[in-house]
């Protein structure tokens, strides 16, 4: 069996800006928990690459700004995942009050509100279903 106490990934930091790097959302998402939080809140993300496997749950105003979503493999609606439960979503990474703008996400789904769910499908269908 093979020791891997040495691998290690390389700390997102805390921000509040973030541009033109590589995140890998667990990552970011533990930094955030080791510092007390269960939400990033207040950053912005700038021609970055945004890297799952993770689910995205905005809460807040929470803005997408000439985003590429990811490889919905022919219907947007691949991306997108509902809740069931009408107050909580767990195993998500959650963001409050952020700025995407000019990202692209790799193997993300979001989540989040049905009014939220149905905005971002129309905004990337224009309008089509």
């Amino acid at each position: 069996m093979t020791d891997n106490t040495d691998i290690t990934i390389p700390a997102v930091g805390e921000g509040p800006e973030y541009e033109k790097i590589n995140i890998w959302l667990p990552a970011l998402a533990l930094e955030a928990a080791r510092r007390g939080t269960a939400v990033i809140e207040g950053k912005t993300f700038r021609n970055c690459l945004i890297e799952g496997p993770a689910v995205l749950l905005p809460i807040g105003a929470c803005n997408f700004d000439g985003c590429n979503m990811g490889d919905a493999q022919g219907d947007i609606r691949n991306l997108l995942l509902q809740p069931l439960g009408p107050q909580k979503v767990t195993g998500t990474v959650a963001f409050k009050d952020c700025q995407f703008i000019n990202c692209q996400f790799l193997r993300v789904g979001f989540t989040g509100s049905p009014d939220f769910l149905e905005q971002i499908q129309q905004v990337l269908t224009g309008g089509a279903q």
